[in-house]
């Protein structure tokens, strides 16, 4: 038996006690199986100095790992949502006509936008796309790119402008639900 497992076996002899613990956070039916994953987690990204310290178990480090497996697990049963299509509420979930028709118009809406800013010059378009596009603050954008701040705020101000200037119509078409009067 290698070094590893005698002191998981020691962290293990506390088994209840590390269930309890993921009890009083609130995890009554997986918590068993949250504390076998806190022993793999322990395994694979700890050693044995964090773990025990002067022939005891460091209840604390032990609270922390079972309390990050934890929001782990929550955390994945969040990503997946099975939807029945017996339930009732799965027909509530269908977006109805009026909201496919203004989804539609936002898109013919993004298509105008890129067609105007397909016109603009090189510098505008690339300057555009990464600040349209991306969740970049100007700052940001300045920091990555060695360009200095003002001449990319000026630059987008003239692009807001411009955009404001051609497609100002389409966007009060658009806010008015007069999807039909999209060029």
């Amino acid at each position: 038996m290698d070094k590893t497992a005698q002191w998981l076996e020691i962290v293990a002899k506390d088994h209840n006690k590390w269930i309890e613990i993921a009890n009083k956070l609130g995890e009554y039916n997986y918590s068993e199986d949250v504390v076998q994953e806190c022993y793999i987690v322990l395994y694979k990204y700890t050693n044995e100095n964090k773990v025990i310290k002067n022939g005891k178990i460091n209840e604390g480090y032990m609270f922390f790992v079972i309390r990050s497996v934890l929001f782990q697990f929550y955390n994945s049963k969040k990503k997946i949502k099975m939807q029945s299509i017996d339930d009732d509420r799965f027909f509530e979930q269908i977006p109805n006509e009026c909201k496919m028709n203004e989804q539609i118009a936002y898109n013919d809406f993004c298509k105008l936008l890129d067609k105007k800013a397909s016109t603009f010059n090189w510098y505008d378009q690339k300057l555009w796309k990464l600040y349209s596009q991306t969740d970049m603050s100007i700052r940001k954008i300045a920091a990555e790119t060695k360009i200095s701040w003002v001449s990319i705020f000026n630059s987008l101000k003239n692009i807001k402008n411009e955009l404001r200037q051609e497609l100002g119509e389409d966007y009060l078409d658009f806010k008015n639900q007069d999807y039909e009067n999209l060029k």
